[in-house]
């Protein structure tokens, strides 16, 4: 095993686990797999949340049904602490041992809890310890957590160490923007940002130093630098409106999720009904913008011809009549005039060897002839042309104009419907269920906010377009006037020396990015097919706008119209795909990796999961509905350790069996 893996997680009084745990999970090349099997409710999700605790002193995958109903409870077992006094207190720990051949560093996370009173706890957490092994030594090391960025920083974890449950929401509404944060996370361009901020900064510095005097210079740097701060601060406004449309989005998500959780089945049907129309609304505005532009076009192809037709045709009768006048430049050939000069006599018989004058004149009318000719016919065929493809552009703009209507008119029904539904819910009274009503209304309220910070963020990214115009105007305006003085050379050339700098660093940024979301595209697609159960290719593509599209043998599938399965190993696929371009040789441990996911399909994903991530150490913490004897029997050539998860009487112990 080349990359890191984890060779053993020791447990101490942390949750459902009393007393000491230990989890052997070494492995080999030829089996890198572990099972950690057990009922909801059992620690399965706080294993990983374990993990996460012990690195990140956090645990982002709190799970009502691991937890026994009582949401976040105490960090230590509760058997432990009710065999207590009020004022004292139980200690725990979480260990992790890590390496690739051999063990090579302990990670140690220390927690207490007090019992506040009879039902009330406090729990805290010590700071990150680590043991690092030094040949036949073992030390205890200063700052664990640089070396713990460099074997699995805090933000590409969630590509390591993730819940499979929640993946089936990441390709929900605003799924583009979670996209393009994972990309940017794995991409490792924080120090990139950071050098182009610094050589803003230095640029800045060397600006002011070369305008650090008086007159013009200093009066244009006022007023570029005026104009630069008058900038910021609208960018400012911008990422904060931008996050609070991302806030409002996810109170709307909120909202939508307990609809979707009430046991009116009409609701239920509903919520469904409206996610589809989002969805379809999202398609079928970005189809008329595309329609408009086609129709754009076809207008501006259409509309001169249209609109000169009788000067088009008055023009074509006007060299019909120049044909049969006799008007027309006559139609000599060139090839003919050409043989009359290599000859040297006219067909007057003239010799214009002797004669220079008349070869002149006949070398003359051969071109004039030959240029006349072509244009009077190139420009009757241009004509015609015009006009036999005038009623056929005509029809096209026509057509292109009534697509542009139709995507309206759905556009339109879209959402009266969406607005008949938001209706009927508001209108819902149901008792002992959800308040679907003033959710509802809630839901109205915060849409229609939303609506507004959208308008006011379009007028305020036309704002800063200007405002940028006018930096840069007023900076050429300064660096002109600076540069009329030659005691600035030398500062003047460290500025365009630090602006190229910037320019670079900005490129290589640009093209580190797309080469990361190339290659996430690429892994994305490789894995969805190794993992999908269905005997077809699926082509995947992730634009430039970090939108994720699914094509078919049918064509493009909407994410709206995937399953709940297709969905969870999409996003499941997507989260493999940022692990194996990230550069981490960490572990992955996976939560539920087959939840949502029937049982016909499962065998599918089993016969692939062994090539999954080979050269990565996985770890699959599953419920036994997902750990069929179908799926065991896949897996069990790769399995390096299984174990079970027994709780009873709140506490879970680990065995083999």
């Amino acid at each position: 095993m080349n990359n890191i893996q984890i060779f053993d997680i020791e447990l101490k009084n942390y949750r459902q686990y009393r007393g000491i745990e230990e989890i052997d999970l070494a492995t080999t090349p030829d089996k890198h797999i572990n099972v950690i099997e057990g009922q909801n409710g059992s620690g399965k999700s706080n294993l990983l949340n374990a993990i996460t605790l012990c690195f990140y002193d956090k645990e982002p995958h709190i799970d009502n049904q691991d937890n026994q109903g009582l949401g976040a409870d105490p960090l230590v077992n509760l058997k432990e602490l009710r065999q207590i006094d009020v004022g004292e207190a139980v200690r725990g720990y979480i260990e992790i041992t890590l390496g690739k051949q051999e063990p090579q560093y302990v990670f140690t996370r220390k927690f207490r809890t007090a019992k506040v009173d009879e039902d009330e706890y406090s729990s805290v957490t010590d700071d990150l310890q680590l043991r690092q092994r030094f040949g036949p030594d073992w030390q205890n090391v200063d700052n664990p957590n640089i070396r713990l960025r460099e074997i699995l920083p805090t933000h590409v974890h969630q590509y390591f160490l993730f819940d499979g449950e929640q993946l089936d929401q990441f390709f929900e509404e605003g799924y583009t923007e979670r996209v393009q944060d994972a990309v940017l996370d794995v991409s490792h361009i924080q120090l990139l940002e950071r050098a182009v901020d610094h050589l803003k900064s230095v640029q800045k510095d060397l600006e002011k130093e070369a305008s650090d005097v008086e007159g013009t210079p200093q009066d244009l740097h006022d007023e570029y630098e005026e104009a630069q701060e008058t900038l910021e601060e609208l960018e400012e406004e911008e990422k904060i409106l931008e996050g609070n449309i991302s806030d409002a989005n996810e109170e709307i998500e909120g909202i939508d999720e307990e609809l979707s959780d009430s046991t009116n089945p009409d609701v239920r049907e509903k919520q469904q009904r409206r996610r589809y129309l989002n969805e379809r609304l999202e398609d079928r505005k970005e189809e008329l913008q595309n329609a408009r532009e086609d129709a754009a076009v076809a207008l501006a192809r259409a509309g001169p011809v249209a609109y000169n037709k009788d000067a088009l045709e008055f023009t074509l009768d006007r060299f019909r009549e120049w044909e049969t006048s006799g008007q027309e430049p006559p139609d000599i050939p060139e090839w003919w005039l050409e043989q009359l000069l290599e000859k040297g006599r006219c067909i007057c018989g003239t010799d214009i060897e002797t004669e220079q004058e008349k070869r002149r004149h006949l070398e003359e009318f051969k071109q004039t002839v030959a240029e006349t000719a072509t244009q009077s016919a190139n420009g009757k065929r241009k004509v015609e042309r015009a006009l036999e493809r005038a009623d056929d552009m005509v029809d096209v703009a026509k057509e292109r104009k009534g697509r542009v209507e139709d995507i309206r008119d759905d556009i339109d029904e879209i959402n009266e419907e969406l607005r008949e539904i938001s209706a009927e819910l508001e209108s819902k009274n149901i008792p002992d269920d959800v308040d679907v009503a003033d959710l509802e209304k809630q839901r109205k309220r915060i849409d229609a906010r939303i609506k507004d910070m959208r308008e006011e963020l379009g007028q305020l990214r036309g704002k800063i377009e200007q405002q940028s115009e006018e930096v840069e105007e007023r900076r050429n305006k300064w660096k002109r006037e600076v540069e009329k003085e030659k005691k600035h050379d030398q500062l003047l050339r460290k500025i365009r020396f630090v602006e190229n700098a910037r320019g670079k660093v900005e490129s290589i940024e640009t093209k580190i990015l797309e080469q990361v979301r190339d290659e996430t595209e690429t892994s994305l697609e490789q894995y969805f097919n190794d993992l999908i159960w269905k005997d077809e290719h699926y082509d995947i593509e992730l634009t430039e706008d970090y939108e994720v599209r699914v094509y078919g043998p049918s064509g493009e599938k909407k994410l709206g119209s995937l399953s709940a399965g297709e969905r969870q190993v999409l996003a499941l696929s997507f989260m493999s795909g940022l692990s194996k371009i990230s550069g981490f040789s960490a572990p992955v441990v996976i939560d539920t990796p087959l939840g949502r996911i029937s049982s016909k399909p499962k065998r599918r994903i089993a016969q692939n999961v062994p090539n999954y991530l080979e050269n990565s150490q996985v770890t699959f913490l599953m419920t036994d509905e997902e750990y069929t004897s179908e799926v065991k029997a896949f897996l069990q050539n790769d399995v390096a350790h299984e174990y079970h998860l027994e709780y009873t009487d709140e506490v879970t112990k680990v065995t083999t069996e």
